[in-house]
């Protein structure tokens, strides 16, 4: 399978170009299909407690003058809450579907998400409220311009990354889910894992909520090269992160904190920030006070480990 374009909405995270293809899938025939599995996850936010989604429709478009085919759902409708999915509990959308191999134009979603005073999507916030969740159009594009190889099972994971895309819109009603993906290939899957020191989240950590430290604790994944910034670049000057990982403590951590996303193979920069609560996907130079970038390579032969800050 090859992807000819990504998916990358004006100030929304860039989607991954994937590239490879496992075997398998087909009839062992020959016959032109193959199989086309797409699960969901998700990249956490700050200041709500949950988001729930009810997705009603997949549609595959093929190359050419053809209609969007509707794809059968694993479970119809499907109903989510996002900030419960990783890579490793996702959501299947569509497991093993078989297509015709050949070249689709993209993958669509559909969502069940209007204000309409109906609570088929909403947002709990982390104060208790319940507030109604819209996703513009009701049709988002999951990825563009990819190829379904003959007698090959295509697995996606698909990242709705919450922190580009969850919106509270002063002055409007409820929240505003946005499109924005990142695509990984779920058999060439690289992850990204380690511990943030305590030592880092301290005085001055209580800027993007004064009462609770654990807010905003974040390790930003950049491209390998790109100077650590906020999540929106309005000018085109910077380089947008293209991953999150929330750093959070657990029984065996301490005092310390722990992070973990997958990723493309590849070469990145990452760098931790506690101020990710102040990170406005609508506003530009959002101040974050980020670490020293670390360089660390992805592969898919164990998961990369990488400590910040790192072992003098």
């Amino acid at each position: 399978m090859g992807f000819r374009q990504s998916v990358r909405p004006a100030a929304v995270a860039a989607a991954f170009a994937l590239a490879g293809c496992s075997g398998g899938g087909g009839d062992g025939g020959g016959s032109a299909t193959g199989t086309l599995s797409v699960s969901l996850m998700d990249a956490p936010v700050d200041g709500v407690a949950s988001v729930h989604v009810e997705i009603a429709k997949l549609w595959l478009k093929p190359a050419g003058e053809g209609p969007a085919v509707e794809l059968p759902l694993a479970n119809a409708p499907l109903r989510v809450n996002l900030l419960e999915l990783r890579d490793d509990n996702a959501a299947v959308l569509i497991d093993g579907a078989s297509v015709p191999a050949g070249e689709y134009e993209w993958l669509a979603m559909d969502v069940n998400a209007e204000f309409d005073n109906v609570l088929d999507s909403y947002v709990m916030t982390a104060i208790g409220g319940q507030e109604e969740l819209r996703v513009p159009s009701g049709r988002v594009r999951l990825v563009s311009g990819f190829e379904v190889a003959p007698n090959q099972a295509v697995r996606l994971l698909v990242d709705w990354d919450l922190r580009a895309a969850l919106v509270n819109p002063g002055g409007q009603p409820g929240y505003l889910l946005r499109p924005a993906f990142r695509v990984l290939h779920a058999d060439a899957l690289g992850i990204l894992t380690g511990t943030v020191s305590g030592t880092l989240v301290g005085p001055g950590c209580e800027a993007d909520d004064p009462n609770d430290l654990a807010v905003g604790n974040v390790v930003y994944v950049f491209p390998a090269g790109a100077t650590p910034n906020d999540l929106d670049d309005v000018d085109g000057a910077d380089v947008e992160p293209v991953a999150f990982a929330d750093a959070v403590q657990t029984p065996t951590s301490g005092a310390d904190f722990e992070y973990r996303v997958a990723l493309a193979p590849g070469a990145y920069d990452i760098a931790f920030t506690c101020l990710a609560g102040n990170d406005d996907p609508e506003a530009e130079g959002d101040v974050l006070d980020f670490t020293d970038a670390v360089s660390v390579e992805v592969t898919t032969a164990a998961p990369t480990v990488v400590d910040l800050p790192p072992a003098p």
